[in-house]
């Protein structure tokens, strides 16, 4: 047998890496990274386009790094592919190398015909050498890999500084640069003639990009420099996007411990301290404002810590622990910036000032979430308005501003600025997409983006209490309930006093009595008027979203159950009946008492049958909770309600084993005044969940669902009690946020949510909508209790 070896052509070794370098700017890139990777303090790139080298630019790549050996050079250098950077990850300064995949001296390829390298080595003894490579060498027709050359040579009066100061005299920013940068040791890259037009716009966005290149820090420990000779004035030190007129920094590390601990530290910027504690310290006094971390005490603290386990984050106590520690330790900060101001917004909130125009400019330059690997970014993410997490959909589906709805509050793609810093080390799941744009979109990378978009979520939730809250005191400080009443009172009067002026004219139609300054106008009449037409308008939409929550409801019970519905889809027969009489003129049930059940026809049409009746309850329930005399306000006898309740449910609860004990009479003085889909958006949602928290519930057990209710003083108290598995561990400490908009533990083990996040909403904005009306959480030895005040119909 004859072994034969593979061979590479030098024109396939280019493409390959050419591949790895879509454009001129991401060549630039990775040569900059080869001087981070090499531990060098600063790094300059100068474009020589000057009049005299007008006809072909020149691109210098200078670092003061450590520069290489001849036999670096030789062993890994000159191998295409080389593994060096993979397997000795640090460098002797501690970073973690950006590289590693072998290939980025084609970088100089994709930017240039030729390249000439001048290096001085730190190790002793000291080496300078020179390398000179034509890349139009690879191009030879059948030429292979290793018969293409290249030109190395020592240079033992190499002086790098002396010799870029003579290139560069008369360039003074370029000088002065130069005399502050050290190059005991170093690398110079020389490449010309360029195969790209490097003309004064793709120059600037080179520089922008390199300003997003590295994590915002105040004192980068790599500092880069672009000119132009061309144009000295318009480039210069490159600056990272550090920046302090922010509403909120969020500062979160994952830890990766044991506990999978997540620490959060929250900077509040965004309001005038002072002014909140003396014109808004009323706030204070509502029971959210008087916990951590909302209290005044707390504001006026410059930063907040918190500490706690991924796992008791809302929705993640069900991910897969063996993905999770695949994710690995991470870094992620994050601001806020609203862009504008408005002014209806300064009397509710104590907002300090701002610019809006220097916001604007900021978030248009740095906005978005990237994410650096070894403090170097990963592109495309956060770049040019590329929404990787989706924060954009997250809030088209909750646009409302901070002081809206618990829980309603999303912040938009276009008002944050982050950086989340990951690890070559550290998060080895996270590998690159063959072309080095992005990460290769896995489960962990996915259940990853889950638990950023979660810390961002702790911010919101944060901002969107102490607006709220705000908002609340505002309302209360202006009566805008009891001014409301008020105009709908003297509407009333107003119309009542124009129909008695039209009434009292004599036989002629004419009017013979003296005006009352106190008759109304025929501008107050039309005022009223328009009043009572607003006020119906008004009474219009409260029934469309009262329709709209009974749509909600159904959808909700309808997803839950969609499994049944599916298996039942592909197995239905409406005609069991007429079926099984169809057969008995051939057979009859009596000969088959022997036949194996799953062999007996009768048996299988009975099973259909069944299967009819259940999505037929689902109809009626569907068809029932649209019916009009739903949405009409009408005496609704407790006892009579929860009876029915439980017979529309029978067949779900029976193939589920549930028993549901009702505890309560019939009599009168349980009727209260309410419209039924209003109930049914509240019970049937509270029975949708206590099936799932007893399907969860582990063990051989009594499934059981107590209603119970009884008069209390002018209420009729409801007491709705499930032992299933009780109140998820991640709302133990805020347990009434199961209550706000959008707000589910339902996750799959990635971290998806996969519940609506409406059920229990829909529930409190009903009680909400009731009179007087109450609801509470309880306290329950085994399972979940909630406790609803219904008003009693009046007498």
């Amino acid at each position: 047998m004859t072994k034969v070896s593979f061979s590479v052509s030098a024109r396939t070794a280019k493409l390959i890496g050419q591949e790895n370098f879509a454009s001129a700017e991401g060549a630039i890139v990775e040569l900059v990274k080869n001087g981070y990777d090499a531990d060098a303090k600063n790094c300059i790139i100068i474009f020589q386009n000057h009049d005299s080298f007008s006809k072909h630019p020149v691109l210098y790549i200078i670092d003061n790094g450590v520069g290489m050996t001849r036999k670096v050079i030789q062993d890994h250098w000159m191998k295409i592919g080389t593994d060096d950077k993979l397997q000795n990850y640090l460098s002797a300064d501690g970073r973690v190398k950006t590289g590693a995949k072998g290939i980025g001296r084609f970088a100089l390829d994709r930017l240039g015909q030729e390249s000439e390298m001048k290096t001085i080595s730190k190790e002793e003894p000291i080496e300078k050498s020179i390398w000179k490579v034509k890349w139009s060498d690879f191009e030879q027709v059948g030429v292979a890999i290793h018969q293409v050359k290249a030109d190395l040579d020592p240079s033992d009066e190499l002086d790098i500084k002396d010799e870029l100061k003579a290139q560069f005299q008369g360039f003074k920013e370029i000088i002065n640069v130069l005399d502050k940068t050290k190059f005991d040791s170093g690398t110079v890259l020389k490449i010309s003639p360029l195969k790209d037009d490097w003309n004064v716009e793709s120059i600037k966005s080179l520089f922008n990009n390199l300003e997003v290149l590295i994590p915002p820090k105040e004192q980068p420990e790599f500092a880069v420099h672009l000119f132009s000779t061309n144009q000295l004035d318009d480039f210069g030190e490159v600056n990272s996007a550090y920046y302090d007129d922010f509403d909120y920094k969020i500062t979160a590390k994952y830890m990766a411990d044991d506990k999978n601990t997540v620490s959060v530290e929250i900077t509040r910027n965004e309001l005038d301290v002072k002014r909140l504690e003396e014109n808004f310290g009323e706030v204070f006094e509502f029971d959210q404002m008087k916990e951590f971390p909302y209290r005044l005490e707390d504001f006026k603290k410059e930063n907040l810590t918190i500490s706690r386990p991924l796992l008791k984050l809302p929705g993640f106590s069900k991910v897969d622990p063996e993905l999770l520690k695949q994710i690995g330790k991470f870094d992620f900060t994050f601001y806020f910036l609203k862009k504008s101001l408005v002014k209806k917004d300064l009397v509710r909130y104590p907002y300090k000032s701002m610019s809006q125009a220097n916001r604007k400019a900021w978030l248009e330059k740095f906005g978005g979430v990237k994410i650096f690997r070894d403090d170097f970014r990963v592109r495309p993410y956060g770049e040019d308005g590329q929404d990787w997490l989706d924060l954009g959909k997250r809030e088209s589906r909750s646009p409302g501003g901070p002081g809206q709805k618990m829980g309603g509050y999303r912040i938009g793609p276009d008002q944050i600025s982050g950086t989340v810093s990951i690890s070559r080390i550290a998060n080895a799941s996270f590998q690159d997409k063959s072309g080095r744009e992005g990460i290769q979109e896995n489960e962990a990378f996915n259940l990853f983006k889950n638990i950023i978009v979660e810390i961002i979520a702790i911010f919101e939730r944060d901002r969107n209490v102490v607006m709220f809250n705000l908002n609340e005191l505002e309302k209360a400080k202006n009566k805008v309930e009891g001014d409301k009443q008020k105009a709908k009172e003297e509407a009333e009067k107003i119309l009542s006093q124009g129909e008695n002026v039209e009434s009292d004219g004599s036989e002629d139609g004419q009017d013979d009595s003296t005006p009352d300054d106190s008759d109304p106008t025929e501008r107050e009449r039309l005022f009223a008027r328009n009043t009572k037409v607003l006020e119906q308008e008004i009474e219009e939409k409260d029934e469309e979203i009262r329709f709209l929550r009974g749509l909600a409801s159904v959808g909700l019970i309808i997803s839950s159950f969609a499994h049944e519905l599916k298996s039942l889809r592909t197995r239905l027969s409406p005609r069991t009946d007429f079926l099984a009489g169809e057969l008995k003129k051939y057979i009859s049930k009596e000969d088959l008492n022997d036949v194996n059940k799953q062999e007996n026809p009768f048996f299988m049409l009975q099973l259909m049958k069944e299967e009819d009746l259940k999505l037929k309850h689902w109809l009626d329930y569907s068809l029932s909770t649209l019916k009009r005399d739903k949405r009409t306000r009408t005496n609704v006898n407790i006892g009579e309600y929860f009876e029915k309740f439980e017979a529309i449910w029978s067949n779900a609860l029976k193939q589920r084993k549930v028993q549901i004990v009702r505890k309560g009479s019939k009599d009168s003085a349980n009727v209260i005044k309410a419209f039924e889909v209003d109930l049914d958006a509240i019970f049937h949602n509270l029975l949708s969940n206590s099936l799932t928290a007893l399907k969860e519930r582990k063990g051989d057990y009594k499934k059981q669902v107590t209603i119970e209710w009884k008069v209390v003083d002018d209420y009729i108290e409801i007491l709705f009690n499930d032992n299933g598995v009780g109140l998820a561990e991640e709302y133990q400490a805020e347990p009434n946020r199961i209550f706000e908009y959008n707000e589910s533990s339902k996750r799959n083990n990635k971290g998806d949510k996969i519940g609506t996040g409406m059920g229990l909403y829909i529930v409190n904005l009903v009680i909400d909508d009731y009179n007087k009306a109450k609801l509470q959480l309880m306290p329950a030895e085994e399972g979940f209790t909630i406790k609803i005040n219904l008003p009693k119909r009046k007498k």
